[in-house]
């Protein structure tokens, strides 16, 4: 099984670091990795791969080790997680370095016994079975697409990303054709992180981490485990999914997922969907406000213009929102449905209540007011946090995700003819504020 991980800031770090302990640990003698293998349920350990043939892939631009504070000729690459002033290390790692002249043609390098990397020379890239997709989501397409040839319709690619729209571009672009396509899970996750220096993480806020299978030529996989099948939100079973060549490496990968110890589920697509749009709308507030304002998330609870500003943008989130159901809920019964898009999605099962004119009403947990309390709550959990966005800004990126977030708002806006000032003013303040951090904001003169 050969894990890539294209992305390795904060949440790539995080993850990567953990697959490779959960690797490594399997790897032990029972005696002494024991009590991490009691943490794997039950339902998930007959489905990981096998240790000795598991290996997991960095995709970097620049050598690694020029970033690390590390002893003089050392050329092992370490990852850390720190968590509460304690931090985990783990190497083992290889790596794939990308030219910009050829980015098609990677320079691998491998561990040895040690964690030490040497060159492997004249080996040719390699299919991927899995891909962790870690990327700012503005940097997406241009990071996969030198890997496109190494994907294949069974190969599974996990989108673990801020903000929407990154898979329909993807499909899009790169996968028009159904049946050329990977297999795709969505990823979402509550947890904080952000990255104290390059590999090394500072796991700010312990979260879960949530997975959804998006619906393709798999057939049904959402079959409940019989232990919790009368449940509300039941666990699925690994065993729904097929036993085939074709689909090896997407239930391999929920099984590797869901063996961490990051309080990871996998739910049903529609569930996925209600909570990847409410982080969408919880992300459009606190991002895009504490990149301009230059604080960390705890530091907006009980200031009430923030609170005012929250009410505002989750308001014409969800009446965008409502019409793109909606219109998802009309194109299920039209000839011109586009199967291609995302809409492919259960958006129109979003719509789960009426009005007294019977016209269907967004979800409960959609509504204005029901997003203004999840939004304080997330500022509260995740106060000690700096936003991925203003890490954006602080490091002088040049560019943000602010058009997967807010700007993702005002498209759907302007395309049901719904305003959206709120939204459409913190996108180009942002925008400007990122231009600004590298001299770039000096247009042609007015």
């Amino acid at each position: 099984m050969h894990v890539h991980v294209l992305g390795v800031g904060a949440l790539g770090t995080l993850v990567a670091t953990h697959l490779r302990a959960s690797v490594r640990q399997r790897l032990m003698p029972v005696s002494r990795s024991r009590a991490s293998r009691w943490l794997v349920p039950q339902h998930v350990a007959p489905y990981l791969p096998d240790p000795v043939r598991t290996s997991l892939t960095l995709h970097m631009r620049d050598r690694p080790m020029k970033m690390q504070a590390q002893a003089p000729g050392s050329q092992a690459l370490r990852l850390s997680v720190e968590r509460d002033g304690v931090s985990i290390t783990e190497q083992g790692f290889q790596l794939e370095l990308v030219s910009p002249v050829d980015p098609a043609q990677p320079r691998l390098l491998v561990p040895d016994a040690d964690g030490v990397l040497h060159e492997a020379p004249g080996v040719p890239p390699a299919p991927i079975d899995s891909l962790i997709l870690s990327t700012k989501a503005d940097a997406t397409l241009a990071a996969l697409r030198p890997l496109v040839t190494r994907i294949t319709p069974a190969t599974t690619v996990i989108v673990l990303q801020n903000g929407m729209g990154v898979l329909d571009q993807l499909i899009e672009r790169l996968w028009p054709q159904p049946e050329h396509r990977p297999h795709f899970i969505l990823a979402s996750t509550t947890h904080g992180c952000y990255l104290k220096r390059p590999l090394h993480t500072v796991h700010a806020g312990f979260g879960a981490l949530y997975l959804g299978v998006v619906p393709g030529t798999h057939g049904a996989v959402e079959r409940p485990l019989p232990s919790s099948s009368n449940t509300m939100d039941p666990e699925l079973d690994l065993a729904a999914i097929p036993d085939s060549p074709a689909t090896y490496s997407l239930r391999t990968t929920l099984a590797l997922l869901l063996s961490l110890p990051l309080d990871v589920h996998w739910e049903r697509i529609r569930m996925f969907q209600l909570r990847a749009l409410r982080k969408l709308i919880v992300n459009a507030c606190i991002n895009p406000t504490t990149a301009l304002v230059d604080c960390k998330n705890g530091e907006l609870f009980g200031a009430s213009s923030a609170l005012e500003l929250f009410r505002a943008l989750c308001t014409e989130a969800s009446q965008v929102l409502e019409a793109h159901a909606r219109d998802a809920k009309a194109a299920q019964t039209s000839s011109e449905a586009d199967v291609a898009h995302l809409s492919s999605l259960p958006l129109a099962d979003l719509l789960t209540q009426t009005d007294a004119d019977g016209l269907p009403l967004l979800d409960a947990s959609l509504q204005p007011a029901s997003m203004l309390h999840e939004v304080e709550n997330v500022v509260r959990a995740t106060a000690a946090n700096w936003s991925s966005m203003h890490q954006d800004i602080r490091s002088r990126r040049g560019r943000t995700e602010i058009d997967f977030i807010n700007g993702y708002l005002g498209e759907l806006g302007r395309a049901y003819g719904i305003p959206t000032p709120a939204n459409d003013l913190l996108t180009h303040l942002v925008k400007l504020k990122a231009q600004r951090t590298t001299g770039s904001w000096h247009g042609p003169s007015m």
